[in-house]
């Protein structure tokens, strides 16, 4: 009888390195494909989340840029500075703003833009109500011709042709006073009884007072009891808002925002259509009334950096310049622009607010 191992062998030395090579080939193909479908995947998913976190930030400017304007008009104080006083906040602050419907502030060296979006939350046709007698201080009762649609709690921007502005609050409603008071409208500090007969306490008025007085050519202009005062800007590479007038400081809007430029829109012939695109901010009511449109550009980027070019060491991900229709985009604050990709958002938006403004 054959012994029972006759016949039969166990693998070579040589047949063993064979299998290890080809495995190690296999092994080399699958890591490349798997390498090139991860190289995919990445760039996929991070021009996707530039496009969603652009579109998100536009939406955001898109939606208060058609509010911009709403209820502002007082065309005589267009563009006034409005000092304000902010109880509400800790600790209380001295504030302002301007008095426009939209206003831009022009980032040095090509930095990033700031958009400061104004309107107010009236439900009311607001008017100018007109001074009847000048104020003899700082804190002084109002004397107005009118007090229909003025209630306690309502927010009052205050100025005249010229001048400054200031904000205050109201707290009374004329047309509650008893007769031959009912022309007086109180912005005193401390608290104040609401239409809904509670009390409550006056944020927005400065024990004091606060400057300049006015003269006969002072109007009252009430904006609402909720208005907005919005200011984007981008801050940590992502777009933030603050709401002014809130007390509400660098709330986030979209992550990887990179830049954001705007331009005005104006119609300085008055046939209804924009005819100059420029960055220069008018410094009279009559220039803020030639404002009838917003262009918009922002810049979003990826999430994460592509790796670099494992020859030399460099990024070429995005060789290009991002830009749009002014011009390109400066992403130098950023040695490594180059690392990442974009979306580049660009949108003009009509301030239909302004444009169906009162004649």
């Amino acid at each position: 009888m054959r012994p029972l191992h006759a016949g039969s062998g166990g693998m070579t030395l040589i047949e063993v390195l064979i299998a290890m090579a080809i495995s190690l080939l296999v092994t080399l193909a699958v890591y490349q494909t798997f390498a090139a479908s991860e190289g995919y995947r990445r760039s996929a998913t991070a021009g996707g989340d530039a496009t969603f976190n652009g579109s998100l930030a536009m939406y955001a400017l898109q939606r208060d840029l058609r509010m911009a304007g709403y209820g502002l008009n007082a065309q005589a104080l267009l563009g006034c500075r409005v000092f304000a006083y902010d109880a509400g906040t800790e600790p209380v602050r001295d504030l302002e703003f301007r008095l426009s419907p939209v206003a831009i502030t022009q980032g040095a060296n090509n930095a990033p833009d700031t958009i400061e979006v104004t309107f107010s939350s009236t439900d009311a046709v607001p008017a100018p109500i007109r001074l009847t007698q000048a104020t003899p201080d700082n804190q002084a009762d109002l004397r107005i011709d009118n007090g229909f649609g003025i209630q306690s709690g309502q927010i009052l921007v205050i100025g005249e042709p010229g001048a400054d502005c200031t904000m205050a609050q109201a707290t009374n409603t004329p047309t509650l006073e008893v007769a031959g008071s009912q022309d007086v409208l109180k912005r005193a500090s401390g608290s104040y009884r609401t239409p809904f007969n509670t009390w409550a306490t006056a944020r927005y008025n400065k024990p004091g007072g606060m400057g300049p007085n006015y003269t006969l050519a002072g109007m009252v202009f009430p904006i609402g009891n909720a208005p907005g005062v919005n200011r984007y800007y981008i801050q940590n590479d992502a777009l933030a808002t603050d709401q002014v007038l809130q007390g509400n400081v660098a709330l986030p809007v979209a992550a990887h925002i990179v830049q954001l430029q705007a331009q005005y829109g104006k119609d300085t012939d008055g046939d209804g259509a924009v005819d100059t695109w420029d960055e220069v901010t008018p410094n009279a009511p009559n220039g803020w009334l030639q404002i009838v449109a917003v262009r918009v550009g922002l810049v979003a980027r990826s999430a994460l950096p592509e790796r670099p070019d494992p020859a030399t060491g460099a990024c070429n991900t995005t060789t290009v310049t991002p830009s749009w229709s002014v011009g390109d985009f400066d992403l130098s604050a950023d040695p490594e622009w180059r690392c990442y990709r974009y979306r580049v958002l660009e949108s003009t938006i009509s301030l239909r607010n302004m444009i169906w403004r009162p004649i």
